[in-house]
């Protein structure tokens, strides 16, 4: 329901933290320079994991969108300067309580724009059936860091 009321900038940026599976901090500072021969090169400001996207898909489809034609950041804030955490932090907080307003029967309370972060890395091993998987989206070097952020596990099969 967040994502159906956010406006298009708030959508590529949950868009772009759930396919990437990064933080906010690193998702708002994303730039036309960490693009290289159809690749996006993050470095994550908090582990300084280096990660390497391809642009594909919908990653392609939001740089499209947002890339600047002479480079630039691709989130802007409405003067059109680089947006902050900060700022989207308290975008993503005034829509998340005009929804709670609207619709007090769901719990939206305790809904983070960083819980994207868990349900990328969550997805990508419920899809793979390989933590390793999720642990190189997430860029953690370990497995047991990884494990935190998995938030369901796999299906079992029973036994025939």
């Amino acid at each position: 329901i967040v994502y159906q009321a956010a406006d298009s900038l708030m959508r590529d940026l949950m868009d772009t933290a759930y396919i990437t599976g990064q933080r906010p901090i690193d998702i708002v500072g994303l730039h036309t320079d960490q693009i290289h021969d159809g690749i996006l090169h993050i470095t994550q400001r908090k582990t300084k994991a280096r990660l390497r996207f391809e642009i594909s898909g919908l990653l392609a489809e939001i740089i499209s969108r947002r890339a600047p034609e002479n480079g630039g950041y691709l989130f802007k804030n409405s003067r059109g300067g680089r947006l902050t955490r900060d700022v989207l932090g308290r975008h993503f907080l005034a829509l998340r309580k005009q929804l709670q307003t609207e619709h007090p029967e769901l719990e939206l309370a305790n809904f983070q724009f960083r819980d994207l972060r868990a349900k990328s890395g969550t997805d990508a091993y419920l899809m793979t059936g390989d933590k390793n998987a999720a642990r190189q989206q997430l860029g953690h070097t370990t497995e047991a860091m990884t494990n935190r952020y998995i938030r369901q596990e796999k299906v079992l099969k029973p036994l025939k």
